[in-house]
């Protein structure tokens, strides 16, 4: 599009794209050149604003996903210590328990609630005093808090990051009603005990745990989508709906793999078992040999 002046007057000028030629169409002049020229104008600069937006929107979410990519990556760092620390080797980014190793307790903490003022009555009042001596590294002080995170509720209270990264979770979902933010606790600790079962290892706790954060980040990224549906554009909404899908396959991921631990009941039998995300599109993080074993 063109406007051109002749002897004082506008003329304006459409161009389009004929085989390979490029042909222009006389539109108007005069009065009607300007007015056409500006409404050009208008709509140019309006879809150059929408695509900026879009943009924006599509750095946003991709910054998103970021964080929960970095955040499973933490929870599989914490995984594959805790096997580790049980026995188990990694072979070709596959987990197999090591000959003649057996797994032992990989942790003091019993399976405790995730209900924050029944763990704490269950681990008792810390000395406000004795904290702050240990906070500046008062031995004394540092051997009762010691004495004091003897009681696997307390340890559980200070020290699980998995109930404070749960929390974090929880906020995220209720909002401001603490109503719902009791409702889920409660419903979510109960669901991590029946993942769990009865007399867990410390492996089923930490496996169950991580199945049900990922069940919350699941419920997140569809309450995002179903909130902003019909006033997103098609980008936005696709990369909502492939941040849905990624929550979906890190979930079934961490069900197959308390699937598999359950399965082959640990110690007795040789496990195979992969948790750690592939780093490929689509961070699929369980293995075909998981994947065989689970259906068989």
């Amino acid at each position: 599009m063109a406007l051109e002046m002749r002897n004082g007057r506008p003329y304006f000028y459409r161009t389009r794209r004929s085989g390979s030629r490029v042909v222009r169409e006389y539109e108007a002049s005069g009065e009607g050149a300007a007015l056409c020229y500006q409404l050009t104008e208008y709509y140019r600069q309006d879809r150059e604003f929408q695509a900026s937006k879009q943009r924006a929107e599509v750095e946003e979410i991709r910054g998103q996903n970021a964080a929960v990519r970095d955040w499973f990556a933490a929870v599989d760092a914490v995984i594959a210590t805790a096997l580790e620390l049980s026995g188990w080797h990694r072979v070709r980014r596959q987990w197999r328990k090591q000959r003649g190793a057996t797994v032992g307790t990989l942790a003091t903490v019993e399976q405790l609630t995730w209900v924050s003022p029944e763990l704490a009555a269950r681990a008792g009042d810390l000395d406000p005093d004795i904290r702050e001596k240990a906070d500046r590294g008062d031995r004394a002080a540092m051997k009762a808090v010691d004495d004091y995170f003897a009681n696997p509720a307390a340890l559980a209270l200070w020290g699980d990051l998995g109930r404070y990264v749960f929390k974090k979770w929880v906020a995220k979902l209720s909002g401001e009603s603490e109503v719902v933010k009791l409702a889920i606790t409660r419903f979510a600790s109960d669901l991590r005990t029946r993942l769990a079962g009865p007399n867990p290892s410390a492996l089923d706790t930490l496996l169950a745990e991580r199945v049900v954060l990922a069940w919350m980040n699941v419920h997140w990224a569809e309450l995002q989508y179903a909130g902003q549906t019909g006033e997103q554009t098609y980008k936005a909404a696709e990369f909502q709906m492939k941040r849905v899908e990624l929550a979906n396959r890190l979930l079934l991921s961490a069900c197959r793999a308390l699937a598999k631990v359950r399965r082959v009941k640990l110690p007795d039998v040789v496990a195979l078992v992969n948790v750690t995300p592939a780093r490929g599109e689509g961070m699929t993080s369980a293995s075909d040999e998981i994947d065989r074993a689970t259906i068989s």
